[in-house]
């Protein structure tokens, strides 16, 4: 739950919504019960790259990345370890491509910001800081690249207004008018992240 809702809030939240809660777990539940955690292929939309990936029985747990075939060896002694070594790339992947994005549209918008920083979240696709910090999360790299543009300027525009209000949203607006639709993209996206890369699989 967001973190200015008060707990009395809650039970009646779930008395009143318990059918569309069970509906959506179920739905989850069912989503991630057929997808193997260990991905065959990685596909990142944002940067029109897709990976084929193996996996290698090993004491050391690492990935060796053959870029010009764009293929990854997945080396380790479990699946756990498998996907640790994949969550540790994926963080890299999105460290090489999130930063320098941000700063390009940083420049294009007149928005300017402190600094980047790249996480695994489970819930939120970025934040920004009342000190113009701004964080992504490393998943950005599995939507859309109009998605990704979207929250980029959604973070910086906060370094202007550090809410939701109706002068946040106008000026969002008058940047990327069509922002709706991004902003639907990234809250159904959530949801259909693949497994593996979410934190907490790994261990």
């Amino acid at each position: 739950m967001p973190k200015r809702v008060a707990l009395r809030h809650v039970s009646a939240f779930v008395a009143e919504h318990h059918q569309w809660l069970e509906h959506h777990l179920a739905k989850m539940t069912a989503v991630y019960a057929h997808q193997p955690l260990l991905p065959q292929t990685i596909v990142f939309k944002a940067i029109d790259e897709s990976w084929q990936v193996s996996y290698v029985d090993a004491a050391c747990a690492r990935v060796i990345e053959l870029s010009e075939r764009k293929e990854l060896r997945v080396h380790g002694a479990s699946e756990q370890q498998m996907v640790q070594a994949l969550q540790r790339w994926l963080q890299q992947r999105a460290k090489q491509v999130l930063p320098p994005w941000l700063e390009r549209i940083s420049a294009e918008s007149g928005l300017g910001y402190e600094r980047a920083t790249v996480r695994g979240q489970k819930t939120r696709w970025g934040s920004c800081s009342a000190r113009k910090s701004i964080n992504l999360n490393r998943a950005l790299l599995f939507v859309s690249p109009e998605a990704v543009r979207y929250l980029l300027l959604h973070e910086l525009c906060h370094t202007v207004y550090l809410n939701h209000s109706p002068r946040y949203w106008a000026l969002v607006a008058r940047i990327m008018p069509e922002y709706e639709q991004y902003e639907t993209e990234l809250r159904l996206a959530m949801a259909e992240l693949p497994a593996w890369a979410l934190p907490g699989f790994g261990g």
